[in-house]
């Protein structure tokens, strides 16, 4: 543990500037370290929100964190967080790192060991690409099947069975020598809006959430986790003016006192249209602080990549400045949060090994085992051995137009999950043939229909299903023969009351499109299990 001594030392060395600079979570887009360059020497920055836009490679992840490495300790400040969404459902790297499933589908076995060490190898890779934080788990439970954000990052919706895989997701990234972070506190799982584009409401009393919401979060207070993320989200039975990251009630009664954490409280970013459309920037920012929030986070500001976005981060530090100057907000709100700051730093951050190389193939090894593992018969169950499969895709190509964005935010998934399936199915030794619609009458009359259906939990905007449901539903009326196979959780089976078999990878990355394409050509048993309990 650090002397609170040397702490004290550190803070009483810094400028105003300084210190409130340390209490910001910035992002910046491209690739080069120096656009933070100012950010570190000048506000002495507390870390950065790092995504796929910044680094898309392992090779460009090392350039990146070495070179803010050289920036920091040329500047003499303490280690920046470099925090990532590498949960499973989003990523960074993707395309080299090792996503695995996401977590619903690590959520449907009852063990949570594939869990504990899929986790580890995020915490292995993300270190090896020179981060020091997974901003993960999501400890959401799943409680509502409309919500267009959380889906597939949660671990399902049993509060119990969710509560156990986010204390196995801390353990795993502990494990893996990284910091992990809890989030969305206190739940986003039962919202039918997406923060990014406006406040939710979720009207529980407080046992309500204590029973269900708040226990995956306990879990993961309990398993140790060093970081907390709050979401934009209003609980008016617990304080019916402001949502929790901006709430006193919430963070310090409820999180502080009432469950006992102790670290670093972060909040969601506050460019999310949640903040946005109703706070102005240093308004949000000061009430955070007042709240209880330690670091502050921005790291959706260049969503259309404009060149003012340094200007705007910079705005809202100089406003927090501004009001600890004119009285409005407590020098001691700083210097609380600061301590609890630096001494993380200090503990966790200054002596975490980093670039350490790690075995890629084993990582493959236990995604794939975790994808497996969760591909399920949901409904039904059909004996696809020796028949002759005709596969088509529910998906419109226009759906596909939004599967990546340019802030590198979310799935980050360059590949459609049905163009992986057609890929294993290649590589088999099944019997099939992909068909389109016009050629359904007269070519599927014996062995089974086929029809793949997927979804992307997409940040601020929606993965397009609507023609993709429509056809299922007229497919289900015309076939008795159909199999869906989705990509994705299983809730859409609530729209499908005439579907007989259902299979469900749980999950839209490449690793379960493929496993669920193993299973239908008879080289993989469905496994048992379910994480979510509202479909049958």
């Amino acid at each position: 543990m650090a002397a609170e001594t040397q702490v004290s030392e550190l803070i009483a060395g810094w400028t105003l500037k300084e210190k409130v600079g340390q209490l910001f979570i910035l992002a910046f887009p491209g690739k080069s370290a120096e656009a933070a360059r100012q950010m570190i020497a000048e506000y002495n920055l507390g870390g950065c929100y790092l995504s796929q836009d910044n680094a898309e490679t392992f090779t460009e992840a090392h350039q990146l964190n070495q070179s803010l490495d050289v920036i920091v300790k040329h500047h003499h400040r303490l280690p920046l967080l470099l925090g990532v969404d590498q949960e499973g459902a989003w990523g960074v790297l993707v395309g080299e790192s090792t996503t695995g499933p996401g977590n619903l589908a690590l959520g449907v076995p009852d063990s949570v060991t594939g869990t504990e060490r899929m986790y580890k190898v995020f915490g292995d890779e993300m270190r090896y690409a020179g981060f020091n934080c997974t901003l993960g788990p999501c400890c959401d439970v799943n409680f509502n099947p409309e919500s267009p954000i959380i889906d597939t990052r949660s671990f399902g919706d049993q509060p119990k069975k969710v509560s156990a895989h986010s204390a196995a997701a801390v353990r795993g990234l502990h494990q893996g020598d990284i910091i992990a972070c809890a989030k969305h506190f206190p739940g986003h799982g039962d919202t039918q809006g997406d923060t990014h584009r406006d406040i939710p409401r979720v009207d529980k009393s407080y046992d309500e959430l204590k029973a269900n919401d708040l226990a995956p979060f306990q879990a993961a207070i309990n398993a140790g986790v060093d970081l907390v993320m709050t979401s934009h989200i209003l609980y008016p039975q617990l304080d019916d003016t402001y949502p929790a990251t901006l709430s006193a009630t919430i963070l310090q009664q409820v999180l502080r006192k009432d469950m006992g954490f102790d670290g670093i409280i972060i909040s969601d970013s506050m460019n999310m249209g949640a903040i946005q459309h109703h706070y102005t920037p240093v308004e949000a920012a000061v009430k955070a602080m007042q709240a209880g929030i330690t670091m502050i986070m921005l790291s959706e500001e260049h969503y259309d990549h404009s060149e003012a976005y340094l200007d705007k981060q910079l705005a809202m530090i100089h406003g927090v400045i501004d009001a600890v100057k004119s009285g409005e907000l407590s020098e001691q709100v700083i210097d609380t949060a600061l301590q609890k700051v630096v001494r993380f730093k200090l503990d966790k951050l200054q002596p975490m090994p980093l670039f350490h190389k790690v075995s890629m193939p084993a990582g493959q090894i236990v995604a794939r085992q975790a994808a497996e593992s969760a591909v399920t018969w949901v409904r039904g169950g059909a004996d696809t051995s020796g028949q002759k499969l005709y596969v088509i895709n529910a998906t419109p190509e226009s759906s596909y137009h939004n599967l990546t964005n340019p802030r590198g935010i979310g799935p980050n998934q360059s590949q459609p999950a049905y163009e992986a399936f057609i890929q294993t199915l290649r590589q088999s030794e099944a019997v099939w043939q992909e068909v389109t619609v016009d050629q359904l009458p007269d070519s599927c009359s014996e062995g089974y229909l086929v029809v793949v259906t997927e979804n992307h939990p997409l940040p601020g905007e929606d993965f397009d299903q609507v023609q993709a449901q429509q056809l299922v539903q007229q497919l289900s009326q015309d076939f008795g023969n159909l199999i869906v196979v989705a990509l994705r959780s299983p809730y859409d089976l609530l729209r499908y009351p005439s579907v007989s078999h259902y299979l469900c990878a749980h999950s839209s990355r490449p690793e379960s499109a493929a496993a669920a394409a193993r299973v239908l050509a008879g080289e993989h048993a469905a496994g048992h299990g379910r994480a979510v309990s509202r479909v049958d």
